[in-house]
């Protein structure tokens, strides 16, 4: 099997499924304060509610995927909100940002030497730009300074050259905002067979149907779902329509920090597309935290 090759020249080593670690909890924990942040919730109601996710984070296993907890935090966190998607406002604001600056994206690839790399690295951008303070971000800055980063590890010809000869594509997509800058990297494959993987149903700012619509990705591939609202595709908890696409895929690549760690371990060929976000992830690719990672890997191998 052709690994590809880390930063460095080396060859990479595979990575196993992940569990969940001790930095996954103040994670989670931070991301419901900024939802109370943004008076989702009465003041008066902040201390019970952080009580409450803390007495169901204390009965977690440690066994699961981050994904698996991320789904059953975020059920309590709904119904703590009486709101079945607390993030709507930001996941549409995130698609109108990215939307409003497609076309000057689409200059970008379209003028460069090589559209195919600056596509994927603007697939990248997206999930920079999900990962960053939306108040503190400029776009093209952000966009530029991805531009011109090297990857952590790059198997991009491996995927160029697979994407040639592939009788059919999956690509599993991440959040919603990042969701148009895949829809740009579609626009550069140019195949005529994609499956589009979103949530069955609102998690955290994770795409669903909807969403992808909204950005256009129902133009460039079929929409499915993973049949499952965990914040990132889980094999054994995804539908059997999701499974089967997956298995007669030729090419799947798997977009973002949370399909990586649902992912991970199965028995299938798959290229991972994400910024390496914590230190567990980073150590599990062989790359440094805030690394851009394209990696090719197969359990079975």
């Amino acid at each position: 099997m052709l690994l590809g090759r880390n930063r460095d020249g080396t060859e990479a080593s595979e990575v196993s499924g992940l569990k969940i670690s001790f930095d996954c909890i103040p994670c989670t924990i931070n991301s419901f304060l900024r939802l109370l942040e943004n008076d989702m919730l009465p003041q008066e109601k902040h201390e019970q509610a952080v009580r409450t996710l803390l007495s169901e984070l204390a009965q977690q296993s440690y066994t699961q995927s981050p994904a698996s907890l991320g789904r059953k935090v975020h059920e309590v966190i709904r119904e703590l909100l009486d709101n079945k998607d607390p993030y709507k406002d930001i996941k549409d604001a995130s698609n109108r940002m990215l939307l409003d600056h497609m076309e000057k994206s689409r200059a970008v690839i379209a003028d460069s030497e090589n559209p195919f790399h600056t596509a994927l690295k603007l697939a990248i951008a997206g999930n920079v730009i999900d990962y960053g303070p939306q108040d503190r971000l400029d776009i093209w800055e952000t966009i530029d300074r991805v531009l011109k980063t090297e990857f952590g590890r790059d198997d991009t010809e491996l995927l160029r050259n697979e994407l040639t000869s592939a009788k059919q594509v999956l690509y599993v997509g991440d959040n919603c905002g990042e969701i148009v800058m895949d829809r740009l990297f579609l626009e550069t494959i140019g195949h005529d067979n994609v499956y589009f993987a979103v949530r069955e149903s609102p998690v955290i700012n994770d795409a669903t149907r909807v969403d992808a619509e909204t950005a256009g990705i129902d133009r460039l591939a079929t929409i499915i779902t993973t049949g499952d609202n965990a914040p990132g595709a889980i094999w054994e908890d995804s539908s059997e329509t999701f499974r089967n696409i997956l298995r007669q895929s030729d090419v799947v690549i798997s977009k973002g920090q949370g399909n990586f760690e649902g992912l991970s371990d199965v028995d299938h060929p798959i290229y991972f597309l994400l910024v390496a976000k914590c230190n567990q992830v980073a150590a599990q690719l062989g790359v440094t935290k805030g690394d851009f990672v394209l990696k090719k890997f197969y359990t079975g191998s």
